[in-house]
């Protein structure tokens, strides 16, 4: 009984693992219909665009798309001219009306130079993948939502072997035509010929007749061979295919004849390196396929590299006395005569079918026991096999029978859950093998309903932590097995490993969801920036204007100190998810990893101690001093809150790491070399629960007295400003561990001009343009408290027409960033028209406005809001001087 189960079983997951890819897709609901229109520049029967069809159907088989291919043939090889190929634009548009091609598919010159002029009219918008074609120049590529395969023969390969088996041989004759393949050929084999001046001298017949050809290879000398180009051959009202045109040459010929083009191989051709059409056909499907997956057409790169296949016939061979031993390693052999030991299929299937009958005779006349020892043989090769196949597939794989014990796994399944062989698993629980509570309780219910036939389950995801209390997703699929009676006997349980697409998916949710925030508080910033700014300078102003050392001053004071401060925090509330770059220099991150230790160790308890390691010969980076300064501190002040009461170990680590590309993906970087900050406490660690909401904005795990709750959020906006990753892992009751990867950003020594060497202002014009009407009454009472006339004006039309009126009026131009109709960046662009060597200052409440500003020509200084009197005084003499410099 014990084997028929087994037996059984084997047989149940066989079919389900075997048979389960070839399953119409049908059964599990219709697929995407996508139609397909392969335009041919040949005629049906030309073998080249044959075999290349014949690829493009393989690939379409194969795919998952329900796809429509519509074949259309140009016959540009017989009738190539004008009349024909309007006649084809008006039979396009008429027929490719009502059409909507997902891909359109061309093969050889003529049918993508007809799809390009005329793409417009009949295939607008519509991605193009080509294959077959001979002529490619930038301008074709430059047209756009364009890829494809090249036809690119190994030329030298051909020309090497040839010369190598003809070394008395030093002439070439090209045989071909002027059609557009012909011509674009032959330019390929003169861009080669360069290289084999010295060995090879090179003629060509073009456009010959056939008798002319016949009749002059008939006469060759010995010193030459002959390399065929495919072409047509009009003889009277027929027509002759490429394989009739070169078994006529052969008949004429006592030269060798190479060629390129494996279709042409068995029709006299002694060999060469060979391209195929239905490899063309193939890759030039498989773009397209891409294509049709979401790719873009240009994303997708033009296949330009020569290849090919050496293939000889050994008939030519023997007629012309070639050693086989001289050819290529590899090479493929067609027309070999056959060994002695084959034979006919005919006989082949004879002998097998009587051989079938004699065992069949034999087996019934055998005892009972040879039968049952060669059905054990077979049963055992099938039990291997099947073991192998399970082994193989990288999905953690078990099967159960009706009361839900083990009756095997595959070896992935043992592994991940540290089992040292497969048979440990037998005859063992969920409990006994899985050590998550909350999984095997899960599970448990899962198998009772599958073997009650309620439903089966598909793609359900579970978390699971395992002995060594790493935490991992899985996707189950968990279906009944049946007997050979339909009855449902266990439970077969797939599993895959999805911890990784799992992690990246947070990752990409935590950006969105911190850019989402990092953009609203941008725009409250901006609007509060422009408040404070009218509250600063009004005030500045009033202060101006009553008695020095006054009750009334005072109180202005602790306004304009209060405005400056409210300036502070919404620079700190957007700095979690867009940190200035202003402060970028080349930073010693060394110096800066010291100076935070130091003030850590003279302001911790005695209970807390701090191990630190900086790593020798950190070389400096671009980056923020003060930013790197602000991350750290957070970090270890977050560490000191965790062990204040039980007390503990703070290690703080500097060094260079390298991350590989699972890792690098993980953060969303590139791989490579990084600047490693670690900051790691022993103290309580992380909830799980919690971890994810760590970044979050205002989210605090202390009390409100102790923390706003941006102090990580903080870390994260300026980690991501650097371009680096950050990451947590932490095990409760043991150890949390921060770590951030920087950039090894080689750091651009900027010059920033001394304060000493900002001369004095001096007398002006200044036209100041802004829509904030506060700031519009206070701003320009401020420039003229500097010495300077100021003209105001409220919009940028206004701005436009003073300028174009007389350009030299102004002597600086001060304009906002935000701004109805066009905002700052735009009307710099329109006064520079009028005004090219203006000095402009441009003012904002949003962080970004350096960055528009970087790409605009002139003279184009950033101050961001809220700005007091003399930070605006002294951005103005440093541009007004250096511009007088």
């Amino acid at each position: 009984m014990t084997r028929f189960r087994i037996s059984s079983l084997s047989i149940a997951l066989l079919l389900t693992f075997l048979l389960s890819p070839w399953t119409s897709p049908e059964l599990y609901g219709d697929t995407e219909k996508k139609t397909i229109l392969y335009l041919n520049s040949y005629h049906d029967g030309y073998q080249w665009s044959d075999t290349i069809l014949d690829g493009i159907r393989k690939e379409i088989e194969r795919s998952p798309y329900n796809i429509e291919l519509q074949v259309e043939y140009m016959d540009a090889k017989k009738y190539h001219i004008g009349p024909v190929i309007d006649g084809l634009l008006a039979l396009y548009k008429e027929k490719f009306i009502d059409e909507d091609f997902d891909v359109v598919l061309v093969s050889d010159d003529d049918a993508l130079n007809f799809s390009l002029e005329y793409r417009a009219e009949l295939f607008p918008d519509i991605p193009i993948v080509f294959c077959g074609v001979n002529d490619l120049d930038d301008k074709d590529l430059g047209s756009g939502n364009l890829t494809g395969v090249v036809e690119a023969f190994d030329l030298s390969g051909t020309l090497d072997i040839a010369l190598k088996l003809h070394p008395q041989r030093r002439r070439m004759i090209v045989v071909g035509d002027t059609s557009t393949a012909g011509l674009a050929i032959k330019n390929q084999i003169e861009e080669l010929l360069p290289d084999y001046h010295q060995n090879l001298e090179v003629s060509y017949w073009m456009q010959m007749s056939l008798e002319e050809v016949q009749q002059r290879v008939a006469a060759l000398p010995d010193d030459v061979f002959l390399f065929f180009i495919p072409y047509y051959q009009e003889i009277g009202n027929r027509f002759y295919s490429a394989e009739e045109v070169m078994e006529a040459i052969y008949r004429h010929s006592r030269v060798p004849l190479y060629t390129a083009w494996e279709f042409l191989l068995g029709h006299g051709a002694v060999g060469g390196k060979m391209i195929s059409g239905l490899e063309h056909g193939r890759q030039a499907t498989l773009m397209a396929l891409r294509i049709l997956d979401g790719e873009r057409a240009d994303s997708i790169p033009v296949s330009l590299r020569p290849d090919g296949v050496y293939f000889f016939d050994f008939e030519v061979m023997e007629k012309l006395s070639i050693d086989q031993d001289l050819l290529p390693e590899g090479s493929v052999i067609i027309n070999a005569p056959k060994a002695f030991y084959e034979l006919p299929r005919e006989w082949f299937w004879a002998i097998i079918v009587s051989c079938c009958l004699l065992m069949i005779t034999v087996l019934f006349l055998g005892v009972n026991m040879m039968v049952r020892r060669q059905v054990e043989r077979r049963m055992k090769e099938q039990l291997t096999f099947q073991e192998t196949l399970i082994d193989s597939i990288p999905q953690l794989i078990s099967w159960k029978d009706g009361s839900g014990r083990y009756v095997g796994a595959n070896r992935n399944f043992a592994s991940f859950f540290g089992l040292g062989e497969v048979g440990e698993v037998v005859n063992k629980t969920t409990s006994e093998v899985v050590p998550d509570t909350d999984y095997v309780d899960w599970s448990v219910k899962a198998d009772t309903r599958v073997v009650s036939g309620d439903k089966s389950f598909r793609r359900v995801r579970r978390r699971i932590v395992t002995d060594d209390s790493q935490e991992s997703w899985l996707e189950v699929n968990k279906v009944p097995l049946r007997d050979q009676h339909g009855k449902i006997s266990g439970i077969l349980t797939t599993a895959e490993n999805i911890t990784r697409e799992q992690n990246l998916e947070k990752q990409l949710l935590q950006s969105q969801k911190m850019e989402a925030i990092g953009t609203l508080a941008g725009g409250i910033a901006h609007d509060f920036n422009n408040i404070l700014t009218s509250i600063v300078n009004s005030t500045e102003l009033a202060i101006g204007d009553v008695a020095p050392g006054s009750q009334t001053e005072q109180d202005l004071e602790r306004v304009l100190k209060a405005a400056r401060r409210g300036g502070r925090v919404v620079k700190q509330i957007i700095a979690f998810s867009r940190p200035p770059q202003e402060g970028f220099q080349a930073t010693d991150c060394a110096a800066v990893i010291s100076e935070v230790i130091q003030l850590m160790e003279v302001s911790l308890p005695s209970n807390i101690v701090i191990q630190s390691y900086i790593s020798p010969g950190i070389e400096p980076i671009y980056a923020d001093p003060t930013q790197i300064h602000q991350a750290l501190m957070n970090l270890c002040t977050n560490g000191f809150h965790s062990l204040r009461e039980m007390g503990g170990k703070l290690e703080i680590r500097l060094e260079e790491v390298s991350l590989d590309e699972e890792e690098a993906d993980y953060m969303e970087l590139q791989p490579g070399a990084f600047l490693g900050l670690t900051v790691a406490d022993n103290g309580p660690g992380i909830a799980p629960e919690i971890i994810d909401k760590i970044f979050d904005p205002f989210f605090s795990s202390k009390d409100k007295a102790e923390g706003t709750g941006l102090g990580l959020s903080v870390v994260h906006g300026i980690v991501k400003g650097h371009g680096g990753g950050l990451r947590v892992r932490s095990e409760p009751g043991r150890e949390t561990v921060f770590e951030i990867f920087l950039p090894k950003i080689i750091p651009v020594n900027l010059g920033v001009a001394s304060e000493d060497s900002v001369k004095s202002s001096h007398a002006g014009r200044i036209l100041f343009v802004e829509d904030d009407l506060d700031q519009l009454q206070t701003t320009p009472r401020l420039l003229e408290t500097f010495g300077f006339e100021v003209e105001a004006v409220a919009e940028s039309g206004q701005a436009v027409t003073l300028m174009a009126a007389n350009p030299q009026r102004f002597d600086l131009l001060i304009t906002d960033y935000d701004m109805p109709g066009l905002n700052g960046v735009e009307l710099i662009e329109v006064i520079r028209k009028y005004a090219p060597d203006l000095p402009v200052l441009m003012v904002s409440g949003r962080e970004e406005a350096a960055g528009a500003a970087a790409g605009l020509p002139g003279e184009v200084s950033v101050v961001i809001k809220p700005y007091d009197k003399s930070e605006l005084q002294s951005k103005i003499q440093m541009i007004l001087n250096k511009d007088m410099i």
